[in-house]
């Protein structure tokens, strides 16, 4: 199959995957709940940033060093823009350090060595991962009453996620043009969706919350 096909058929069997996200706990949490799922949110949008950024100097490709760039910018203003509405809410983020004890998302990203395995990881599966997750997000925070963050959530954050994702889809087509690495990009999707649904289920454990944040 060529490379438009093979993702159109990576992206129905990521989809068949994060299906699972549709059924979600009952349990609401209590206080604590937002401001953990917010601290949540802020390790995610600084790890891809970060991730996106370290792959930028190892990507031999000029096309997919533009776009893995772009990312890491979006991304990097998506921190700064949850950690303002995070202050304004009255959640501390002094003392919050995000990156010091890295995530096993971003622990698998950091195995993939090619540009397909990446691209297929990070923007393809990550984003339709979190794509889905923020929509359940962008909910949650408007059942609670967090209608400026709600609002960053609807007006930016996920219209950038979705991007990255076509982004993603459309590189991904004109480099995973031969069997081995469209088999290489499916087990990098793959895994990172495996990677995440255990964190997903960690933290939808540990915080009593019937969603958690994407990336």
């Amino acid at each position: 199959m060529n490379g438009k096909e093979f993702v159109a058929k990576l992206k129905l069997e990521n989809e068949t995957f994060l299906a699972k996200l549709d059924d979600r706990p009952e349990s609401g949490g209590d206080a604590t709940t937002l401001p953990a799922l917010v601290k949540m949110a802020l390790k995610n949008e600084i790890e891809a940033a970060v991730i996106a950024a370290e792959w930028v100097a190892s990507t031999p490709e000029l096309e997919a060093k533009v776009v893995l760039a772009r990312h890491a910018g979006d991304e990097a203003r998506h921190y700064q823009l949850v950690e303002e509405r995070a202050r304004a809410m009255g959640i501390a983020t002094d003392g919050f350090r995000p990156l010091d004890s890295p995530s096993p998302v971003l622990a698998y990203l950091r195995t993939l060595t090619t540009t397909a395995e990446r691209i297929a990881a990070a923007l393809v599966a990550r984003e339709a991962m979190g794509g889905r997750r923020n929509a359940q997000f962008l909910d949650y925070l408007e059942r609670a009453g967090a209608r400026p963050l709600a609002a960053l959530y609807r007006d930016v954050i996920n219209p950038d996620e979705e991007r990255h994702h076509l982004a993603g889809c459309e590189l991904l087509a004109r480099l995973a043009d031969a069997p081995n690495t469209q088999e290489a990009a499916r087990r990098a999707a793959q895994g990172l969706l495996e990677t995440g649904d255990r964190v997903r289920s960690a933290a939808l454990q540990q915080t009593g919350a019937p969603v958690i944040p994407g990336c």
